[in-house]
């Protein structure tokens, strides 16, 4: 497009930006030099940073997006391409020729859909956004417009799956200017949940919101980890169950647990007291559950199906006697048990120690003052439980 630098000029900038010692100033002056518009060099340059941004935030899987086009709010706000990928699966396997992506941006979902053979239409209301948009995916149909006025009458429901990503965030900053706040009202967001919910009455709809997001009664849950952190919970009235999908973008994979509905979970249920009692002796392994498995209220399913024990008081923790392998949990040997109070003496041999207290309420700028002793990769002190239930349990990574 003439109003965007072409590949090659963007190439040019990223080649002189990644020279060691390399000045912006420096690198816009030697480009206008050459005779190039200073807006395009300015854009240029935007454009190779951006690129940097999003190859480091997507690594290899973000390859088929490494010529793209990019705004700094909408690379922030874009699905990783292995999350966009799950998007499409998920609809692919519904009897679907055709997706319209609603809330398209600058086009991660979109260019999944269409990589899943299906067709796209993608929707965007911010001109300069379907522009680059259309510049992104020069095989979908690009329409400029609110998707509120949404047309059902042009689409036949029972072939077309309606995707759609509300924004969830203000137009007010946080104090250092930052990033928008989140808004937790779903009928603040853009568009508001009423106008997923009536489109639901007539589509199949397949919504991404945020992991604290509960979906309407019936809808399928997706709740999605990338490399142990919880991004998302991806739901749809097309399907039914609740799952806890845990990606690895390491591996460019994905592993799935399904709710088991005939038994009822809950992850706070008293732990076993076997459990607890070896624990107490200092013996056996802790199992770190992935945020998914824990959001999913999955932990009780997962110990029985694995013979463990959940300990602490919010399912985060799996206890064995044994080392196992296991998808979606990190494993760690026990070597003590103590009160947290004696912090200090029970790890003075450690070169180091990771802080973890998700289970319980101490605060880890405390603990760390206490313990004196810098973060680690190998060894940590898990904080289990609060109050007269309150353990800490030094461990170290297993193999």
């Amino acid at each position: 497009m003439s109003n965007l630098p072409d590949q090659t000029l963007i190439r040019s900038a990223a080649r002189k930006l990644a020279i060691s010692g390399a000045q912006e100033i420096s690198v816009i002056t030697e480009l206008r030099s050459q005779g190039h518009d200073p807006e395009l060099v300015r854009m240029a340059i935007e454009q190779a940073q951006l690129r940097l941004k999003a190859a480091n935030a997507w690594g290899p899987s973000g390859s088929s997006r490494e010529k793209w086009f990019f705004t700094r709010d909408g690379l922030e706000q874009a699905s990783h391409p292995l999350v966009a990928q799950l998007h499409a699966d998920v609809i692919a396997q519904g009897d679907f020729t055709q997706v319209v992506d609603l809330t398209a941006g600058l086009g991660s979902d979109s260019a999944a859909f269409i990589e899943a053979g299906l067709g796209t239409t993608s929707v965007e209301q911010e001109v300069r956004t379907a522009e680059l948009l259309a510049a992104n995916l020069p095989n979908a149909q690009v329409i400029v417009g609110d998707c509120t006025e949404f047309d059902e009458h042009k689409w036949e429901p029972e072939t077309t799956a309606i995707f759609v990503d509300p924004a969830r965030r203000t137009g007010t900053r946080s104090p250092d200017g930052s990033r928008a706040l989140p808004e937790r009202d779903p009928q603040r967001w853009s568009p508001p949940l009423t106008f997923v919910t009536d489109l639901a009455d007539t589509f199949s709809v397949f919504m991404k919101a945020a992991p604290a997001f509960t979906p309407p009664e019936g809808w399928a849950s997706f709740i999605v980890s990338l490399d142990g952190s919880l991004i998302e919970i991806f739901t749809t009235n097309a399907a039914r169950g609740t799952y806890a999908v845990m990606i690895d973008s390491h591996n460019e994979s994905a592993h799935v647990i399904a709710r088991e509905e005939e038994t009822e979970h809950s992850i706070f249920s008293a732990p076993k007291a076997r459990g607890e009692n070896l624990l107490d002796e200092g013996k056996g392994f802790l199992y770190e559950l992935d945020p998914a498995i824990t959001r999913a209220e999955l932990s009780l399913q997962v110990a029985d199906e694995l013979g463990l024990t959940p300990v602490g008081e919010k399912g985060l923790w799996l206890y064995g006697l044994e080392s196992l392998s296991m998808n979606g949990a990190r494993s760690y040997q026990i070597h003590d048990t103590f009160d947290v109070k004696d912090i200090k003496a029970r790890t003075h041999h450690t070169p180091g120690i990771a802080l973890k207290t998700k289970d319980g309420r101490r605060e880890i700028k405390d603990l760390r003052k206490e313990c004196g002793k810098p973060d680690h990769n190998e060894w940590a002190v898990v904080i289990l439980g609060s109050g007269s239930s309150e353990k800490a349990v030094l461990v170290r990574r297993a193999s």
